[in-house]
Parts: structure tokens; sequence; C-alpha cells
């Protein structure tokens, strides 16, 4: 039997001694696209105020359902119940967080414009009451 050494630097490496084939495709940007388009997974690429957003919500499917949800909000009540779902299921938001400043006016630009009430205040007040009357539900649920 003879020794056999492998000297291995960086990269990815496969050792398979067994195998009859190892097959690695790899894609380049414009080449990935046309690829996933034809499988229909390609999606339009996130714009600036998405990508401000993405910090808290890693998924892009959930951050556009997010999106649609703010969109549809005709009142800071509305805009409070969206982000106490976002609260729910998204990990990194905390309960400090989410009534930030910072963070309020990230939603903002999602936002149609109210009649009034589209202050950081008020939202920061709706926010607060669904969330607490989520935690709760959850609570009382889990009973």
């Amino acid at each position: 039997m003879a020794d056999v050494t492998f000297n291995i630097y960086g990269g990815n490496n496969q050792i398979l001694p067994n195998a009859t084939k190892a097959e690695q495709n790899f894609y380049g940007d414009q080449f990935a696209e046309k690829t996933l388009a034809k499988h229909g997974e390609a999606s339009q690429p996130l714009t600036e105020e998405e990508q401000t957003l993405s910090i808290y919500i890693n998924k892009v499917e959930s951050l556009r359902g997010y999106i649609t949800l703010l969109r549809s909000c005709k009142t800071a009540r509305d805009l409070g119940e969206v982000v106490a779902t976002m609260r729910q299921q998204e990990p990194t938001l905390t309960d400090e967080l989410i009534v930030k400043q910072s963070f309020i006016s990230l939603l903002l630009p999602f936002v149609p414009k109210w009649e009034k009430g589209q202050t950081i205040d008020n939202i920061r007040v709706a926010i607060n009451t669904a969330w607490t009357a989520r935690k709760k539900t959850i609570r009382q649920a889990g009973r």
C-alpha cells in the first residue's frame, strides 16, 4: 500500500475516496441571475430603504411581506400591529429596539401618509400598545 499525502491550502476541498463523480458548479453574478431566472427564483434587488431595514430582518421573503403590510397601514394603530407581528416573528428585534426613533424612522418610507398622527411619539405609543396586547395574548394562549 502506498502512502498518500494531501497538502491543502485554503479554499473549499473535498476528498472523496469512494466517489465515482464529484461535481461543483460556480456561477458568476450575471450567470447566477440568468440561471435563477430560469427556475423562477430570481427576485428584484433590494432598494436602499429595504436594505436599511434588512439589517434587522434577514430573510428577503419576510422583509418583502412586512413591507407589503406596512404599505397597507392606514393608522398608527395598524402600524403598531405590524410591528408587533414583526417583533413576535423576528428574533433580532427586541422590546427596546421596536420603540426607538432610529427603528421607527426606517419604517416610515414604507408607510403611506396619513391625515394626522404620523409622529414618532404617536407611533411609539401605538407600537407599545399593540406589543403589550400581543404579549398578553401569547401568555394567555400558553396557559
